[in-house]
């Protein structure tokens, strides 16, 4: 499976990582030419069942700067990143391996937020700055950290890509502070429909936050981790070949 991923690298990171169910990583390679970067298993689905991610969907939108766009521009512009491609990101990959391999959500969750902000940074370092987060991402940020500093502990984590929607990853044993605290904010966006039945169970927060933050969100996609790719009747395409 490593060896189809590379041919889906072609394509984009998500593709080859997508061809494995579980954890994976994708790895870099020592050729220059990148034909070796292939993507592998770091532990399988049922290794650490219990994580859990909540995806605030902040825009739909098509992105100022395309993913493919920005990055060459931040390779060729940013002082930051041949920092972050040689002293941050070789140790903090290995680094979130073990977290994995341990299941230590601590762990896991203060590399998560670590990375995601030192990515953003490096964007903000290029030229022209690529701006991917927007107001309500940046409250979400925010909202994350008040609650971990309420547990004393890290029970939820942040993410984002090149793109302002947040993904916030939690236990299943702390699934009812971390969307006790979500819902009460963002009940009004749909797609709260696959945990009605345990909102009895939520824990109300008193945590204070934007009232009118809802309103910057699309949506919420409730997932877990999941295996690999599936056969299906299902398509995106008509007969034709277009979007249905």
């Amino acid at each position: 499976m490593s060896e189809i991923s590379k041919i889906a690298r072609k394509g984009s990171g998500s593709a080859c990582r997508s061809l494995f169910g579980g954890y994976v990583a994708w790895e870099m390679g020592d050729k220059e030419d990148g034909l070796d970067s292939k993507a592998v298993e770091v532990a399988p689905v049922d290794h650490w069942p219990l994580m859990k991610a909540a995806i605030l969907v902040v825009s739909d939108d098509k992105k100022d700067t395309p993913l493919t766009t920005g990055m060459q521009s931040t390779v060729a512009t940013s002082d930051l990143f041949q920092y972050r491609i040689k002293e941050v990101v070789p140790k903090r990959f290995e680094d979130m391996k073990k977290a994995i391999q341990d299941r230590d959500f601590e762990v896991f969750g203060d590399l998560t937020m670590k990375d995601s902000n030192s990515f953003h940074a490096v964007c903000l370092d290029s030229v022209p700055p690529i701006f991917y987060l927007n107001d309500t991402s940046k409250k979400i940020i925010k909202l994350i950290h008040k609650l971990n500093e309420q547990e004393g502990k890290i029970v939820a984590a942040y993410t984002f890509d090149a793109g302002p929607n947040a993904v916030v990853y939690y236990e299943e044993q702390n699934e009812n502070k971390v969307l006790g605290l979500i819902h009460k904010y963002f009940s009004k966006v749909p797609g709260w429909e696959k945990v009605t039945e345990k909102k009895s169970q939520f824990i109300d927060s008193n945590i204070e936050f934007d009232t009118d933050a809802y309103k910057g969100v699309s949506r919420i996609i409730l997932t877990g981790i999941g295996p690999g790719p599936q056969s299906t009747d299902q398509s995106l395409v008509n007969d034709k070949g277009l979007p249905k």
